[in-house]
C-alpha cells in the first residue's frame, strides 16, 4: 500500500462513524502543549516567536487542537456530543532518528458521549479496525489507566502533601522510583525551605546561584520553577513525615505490574488485598469490565495485549484509560497507533467555562509503512 492509500483506508473507518472532518490551527500559544501535555514532549515542541513577541508552537498532535475547537463550541452555548476526525498533519521533533519532524495522524476525538468500560472499549476497536484495514494483521498493544495510581495513594491514607507529591512523581519518568528510594538529603530539605514565600524571580535566581556553589549543571526539559515546585514538594512531605514502609510497599508492589491483559485485574486486586486498599476495588472492577468489553471487541488481545501500572504517564491531558499499539520491528517508542481518555482537557482548556468528556484514537502512517517493510 502506498501512503495515500494507507490514509485513504484508515479515514473511512474513523469516517463510517459519522464523524465530522476537520483541519484545525496549525499554530497554537506554547502554554497549551506546555501545560498539558507534560515534560516528554516539552523538548520535542517545535517553537518559535510571532511579530508580537509571542511564542506559539507548531501543533504537536491533532487531539490539543481539536479539543480547543470543542472547548470553545461548547463554552459558546452549544450543547450535546460531537465527534470529529482528521487526517492531518502535526509536528514535533522526532523521538527516534528514523522519525520525521513533520507526519500525518489520522485519528478521530469523541466528546460527551458516557465515560464507561464500553465506551472505552469501542475507541480501542475502532483504532484496531483502521490499523487492520492498513494491512497490519500481526500487532500486539500495551494499555494503562492513569486512574490506577492516584486511587492507590488515595487508599493508602497518606498526609495531603506527600500523597498530593505522590501523584506528581507519577507523571515524571522514575519519579516515584526516586521519592520511595528515601527522604530528600538535608541540602535540599534547608534550599527548599528557603525558597518558600519567595517571589518567582528570586526563588529562581537563589536557586540557580545555589546549583553554580555546587557545580551541579541543569539537565532535562524541566524548567526552573517546575523543579522549585517538586523540590519544595518534596520538603513539605519530608516534614509532614515522608512516605510510611507500608505504603512503599504496596507502591513498589503496584510499580511492578506489567501482565497480560487479562491478569489485569486479578494483579491489582492481589496488592489491594495485601495492604488492606479496599477502596480502590471500584477503580479495578471498572478496569476489569473494560478488559472483558476489548477481548470480546478484539478477541486477539488476550493474546497480544498488556496491561502496564505506569504506561502512559508521560502526556499529562490524559486522566484515564490510555492504550498504544505496536508493529513490526519498530521500537516501543514508535506506536503505530494510540489513544485514550481525557475527561478533564475540556475543562482545563476552557477554563472550566464548559466540561465534557473525551477519548480519541490515531494511526500514524508514516510508521505503519515502517512496520509493513520490517516483515516483508
Amino acid at each position: 500500500m502506498t501512503p495515500e492509500q494507507i490514509v485513504e483506508a484508515a479515514s473511512a473507518v474513523f469516517a463510517q462513524t459519522g464523524a465530522r472532518s476537520v483541519d484545525p490551527a496549525y499554530v497554537m500559544a506554547s502554554d497549551i502543549p506546555l501545560e498539558l501535555s507534560g515534560e516528554a514532549v516539552r523538548a520535542r515542541l517545535c517553537v518559535f516567536t510571532d511579530h508580537r513577541g509571542n511564542e506559539m508552537v507548531m501543533r504537536p498532535d491533532l487531539t490539543l487542537p481539536v479539543a480547543g475547537m470543542e472547548a470553545e463550541r461548547l463554552a459558546s452555548g452549544q450543547n450535546g456530543p460531537e465527534a470529529y476526525t482528521y487526517a492531518a498533519r502535526a509536528f514535533r521533533l522526532p523521538a527516534s532518528p528514523d522519525d520525521s519532524m513533520e507526519f500525518t495522524q489520522v485519528g478521530f476525538e469523541r466528546f460527551g458521549r458516557a465515560s464507561t468500560p464500553d465506551e472505552d472499549a469501542d475507541a480501542f476497536a475502532l483504532v484496531q479496525a483502521a490499523v487492520a484495514a492498513c494491512g497490519i494483521p500481526d500487532w500486539r498493544m500495551v494499555m494503562g489507566d492513569l486512574a490506577v495510581f492516584p486511587a492507590f495513594v488515595d487508599a493508602l491514607g497518606l498526609h495531603r502533601v506527600t500523597a498530593s507529591l505522590l501523584k506528581r512523581a507519577f507523571r515524571q519518568e522514575g519519579g516515584v522510583a526516586e521519592l520511595l528510594a528515601g527522604a530528600p538529603s538535608a541540602p535540599e530539605v534547608e534550599l527548599a525551605h528557603d525558597l518558600v514565600g519567595a517571589a518567582p524571580e528570586a526563588a529562581a535566581f537563589q536557586f540557580l546561584n545555589a546549583l553554580r556553589e555546587r557545580d551541579i549543571p541543569m539537565i532535562g526539559t524541566r524548567s526552573v520553577a517546575e523543579i522549585i515546585e517538586g523540590l519544595q514538594a518534596k520538603a513539605a512531605a519530608a516534614d509532614a513525615g515522608g512516605v510510611p514502609e507500608e505504603a512503599r510497599k504496596a507502591l513498589a508492589a503496584l510499580a511492578g505490574v506489567n501482565c497480560s491483559a487479562g491478569q489485569t485485574a486479578d494483579a491489582l486486586s492481589d496488592i489491594a488485598k495485601a495492604h488492606g486498599l479496599g477502596a480502590v476495588e471500584p477503580v479495578i472492577e471498572r478496569i476489569a469490565r473494560r478488559v472483558d468489553a476489548i477481548i470480546a471487541a478484539v478477541p486477539r488481545v488476550a493474546d497480544a495485549g498488556k496491561f502496564r501500572s505506569g504506561f502512559g504517564r508521560r502526556f499529562t491531558y490524559y486522566d484515564g484509560f490510555v492504550f498504544e499499539i505496536f508493529a513490526g520491528a519498530l521500537s516501543e517508542r514508535q506506536p503505530i497507533a494510540a489513544g485514550g481518555r481525557y475527561d478533564g482537557l475540556i475543562a482545563g482548556l476552557s477554563g472550566g467555562r464548559a466540561k465534557a468528556s473525551g477519548i480519541g484514537g490515531v494511526v500514524r502512517p508514516d510508521r505503519v509503512i515502517r512496520a509493513r517493510e520490517s516483515v516483508a
